[in-house]
């Protein structure tokens, strides 16, 4: 598999804050201190903030949210989001404790509106080896897959040609401006998954 290709050079851009990510609130600030007190490297770090968000945020469609989150501190307050709103929180509590984080996005087929849209996930840098390491945060660990580490291996990311379905290994410093028109343009997730975009 291609490693990730960051789209800024210098990897300090992948600390910056923005309007979704955005780490300054109180709430982000406060939970990722609670997540990685006692970490003693940037790869604890990233695991501790990476297992918090799969299995502590609910993934909006599967528990047939009735509202739409964006930002990270809305995906906090709220304790749900879509992979994209969950992606925004990751990249935060990533960025703010001190480890690079990017976004990412693939074209999948989903199968209950018969379309290909487009999945967001997240790809961070861990200093301690170097590299850029894509997760996917989305989804809460499956009780049957519980016996190898989900962090370090990412079965969702795999793509289905067949379908339809396209990778993509850049790592975006700025959320999608197309998925954030979506998510702004619709109230419930109900509507939004009819309209997820269908191109970066």
């Amino acid at each position: 598999m291609p490693d990730p290709k960051p789209d800024r050079p210098d990897v300090n851009n992948y600390l910056e804050r923005s309007d979704i990510v955005d780490y300054d609130h109180p709430i982000v600030k406060e939970v990722a201190e609670h997540l990685t007190y006692g970490c003693s490297d940037s790869l604890a770090k990233a695991k501790a903030v990476y297992d918090f968000v799969k299995n502590q945020i609910f993934y909006s469609f599967q528990i047939n949210a009735t509202s739409v989150t964006i930002k990270a501190s809305e995906v906090l307050d709220k304790g749900h989001g879509t992979c994209y709103s969950k992606a925004h929180l990751l990249a935060a509590l990533m960025r703010v404790s001190g480890i690079p984080a990017g976004f990412c996005y693939q074209l999948r087929y989903d199968k209950e509106t018969e379309r290909l849209f487009v999945h967001g996930f997240n790809s961070v840098y861990i200093q301690d080896s170097s590299k850029w390491m894509r997760l996917d945060a989305s989804f809460h660990t499956d009780e049957e897959r519980e016996h190898y580490d989900s962090f370090l291996e990412q079965p969702e990311l795999i793509i289905n040609k067949k379908l339809g379905e396209k990778d993509n290994f850049a790592v975006y410093l700025s959320p999608s401006k197309r998925v954030i028109k979506a998510l702004e343009a619709f109230d419930t997730v109900a509507d939004l998954r009819n309209h997820m975009p269908a191109r970066i």
